[in-house]
């Protein structure tokens, strides 16, 4: 994970690598990342009961197989669908760069950027420091303190 500037002005997280059906999967914070996104959405009212029961699936292990029977290409599938984004691949890009437009030609912003805005919107108080929402996990709360240069805390 690492932060992105859209358009220069509008903190957002961003990938390292693709997750999901035909990604990388070879990062397991950004795997994680995702993995509790749906966690937390698996448990919000503003989530309807069908992706509720995709989401309830998905747990934090920081893996992804990437194949269509993972819990984690369900979930993201469903989400897609739900957000009638123009690409339904059940897989979540990383953004090139670090700063920039995160549009896609139909106006749509990203998929992950589109995931990050939800967070903000959840948690506005916490925004951007995820480690700072409920349950985040420690990879994902490392990265967080180690891109806004916070000391991690001492372990133990």
């Amino acid at each position: 994970m690492k932060p992105y500037l859209h358009d220069g002005i509008a903190f957002m997280w961003n990938l390292d690598s693709s997750v999901g059906k035909g990604g990388a999967n070879n990062n397991r914070t950004d795997i994680s990342y995702l993995q509790w996104y749906y966690t937390l959405a698996a448990q919000s009212p503003l989530v309807d009961p069908e992706r509720k029961a995709v989401y309830k699936n998905v747990s934090v292990t920081g893996a992804c197989s990437g194949r269509d029977d993972d819990p984690l290409v369900k979930a993201i599938v469903a989400h897609q669908q739900a957000l009638n984004h123009p690409v339904i691949d059940g897989k979540a890009s990383a953004l090139p760069g670090t700063s920039g437009n995160v549009r896609l030609a139909d106006h749509k912003a990203f998929f992950i950027i589109r995931l990050g805005a939800r967070l903000a919107y959840l948690y506005p108080q916490s925004w951007p420091r995820l480690d700072q929402m409920p349950r985040c996990p420690p990879s994902v709360a490392a990265a967080v303190l180690e891109a806004c240069n916070f000391p991690l805390a001492p372990q133990g």
